[in-house]
């Protein structure tokens, strides 16, 4: 029979425990780092450009899918005229909406499928016999930072920072600036100087930024640019009364200079006949608004974060008349 000497025995025995805790203090450092509120076990590498779905009567679902593997990130919020607002007006500089995220109203899902998404399968009041829902994890709880942004809202060219949508910076727009006087701020207003002549086509853009603010066309050499001046050749005429055949649109109505160049009447000064006034035309506009998502201090099953970068939603309105006062 084999004897074993006990020390050598003893000896063994402490080195086996010594890995032992080894192995567990390794497996302790392996946990904290992981369990730091990031992704721990699923990766988010969505395309951020966010679908929504509006044939839901109480709810819009606004989501991300990718196709390998194909999963689906979604948000629901309720179909009031709160939420709309979230699609058409801006939110004011630092001072984003927050939702709760409540299980109920709002909820937030991260989904895995059976095959791969496609068009409007999300959006089906029916889902697709053949689409199985492989995964659905969904968060108890967590806050949406919802931000608005609007570069251009009236589309003419100029940034609405730089047409006065907020000039004392406090996140109040009801004192914007409204240089004709028409009730309509000038960010809002496709006709900042009410001369029937949009203010993006009052701009020769030379320079080739499209932006009439930027080296802005300046007809009559006065302090006011013509997309700023009622009167673009200072011949004491308005603009919108040198509208010869009356159809609202100045620039058609055009005379012979003294060098026997046609040149549109409100543009030149020695062309001093009155014509009646056409009155002002429709103030609608295509609109572009960016809703930007970011989801915090959610858990999803696999996915544990502090912040989710769900993406943005961009809504473009064809034919956009801001809402009156």
């Amino acid at each position: 029979m084999k004897r074993y000497n006990f020390t050598n025995l003893l000896f063994l025995f402490k080195i086996q425990s010594m890995i032992r805790r080894i192995y567990l203090m390794l497996f302790l450092v392996v946990f904290a780092a992981c369990d730091d509120g990031d992704i721990i076990s699923t990766d988010l590498e969505f395309s951020q450009q966010l679908e929504r779905c509006d044939n839901f009567e109480a709810s819009y679902l606004i989501f991300d899918t990718r196709e390998d593997p194909s999963e689906s990130l979604s948000l629901i919020l309720p179909k009031d005229e709160d939420t709309e607002l979230l699609f058409t007006e801006p939110t004011p500089e630092d001072m984003p909406e927050i939702r709760t995220i409540n299980e109920n109203t709002i909820r937030f899902n991260y989904r895995r499928y059976n095959r791969v998404l496609e068009t409007n399968d999300l959006c089906s009041i029916i889902p697709p016999a053949n689409l199985d829902i492989t995964g659905d994890f969904e968060a108890p709880s967590g806050q949406i930072i919802i931000t608005v942004t609007i570069d251009d809202d009236d589309n003419d060219g100029i940034p609405s920072e730089d047409e006065g949508r907020d000039p004392n910076g406090d996140g109040d727009f009801s004192d914007a600036i409204d240089t004709d006087n028409d009730g309509i701020a000038d960010y809002l207003d496709e006709d900042d100087d009410n001369d029937n002549i949009k203010t993006i086509n009052e701009d020769d853009n030379f320079d080739g930024d499209a932006n009439p603010f930027t080296d802005a066309k300046n007809t009559d050499g006065d302090m006011l640019p013509n997309y700023l001046d009622p009167d673009d050749d200072d011949d004491g005429i308005p603009t919108r009364l040198e509208d010869e055949n009356e159809d609202g649109i100045p620039q058609n109505d055009l005379v012979v200079d003294a060098e026997g160049i046609n040149i549109a009447r409100y543009l030149y000064n020695l062309a001093t006949d009155i014509y009646t006034d056409p009155g002002s035309v429709a103030n609608e506009y295509q609109r572009t608004v960016f809703t930007t998502f970011l989801v915090i201090n959610v858990n999803l099953g696999p996915i544990s974060a502090t912040e989710i970068e769900f993406g943005t939603y961009t809504n473009v309105i064809d034919n956009y008349s801001p809402p009156e006062d």
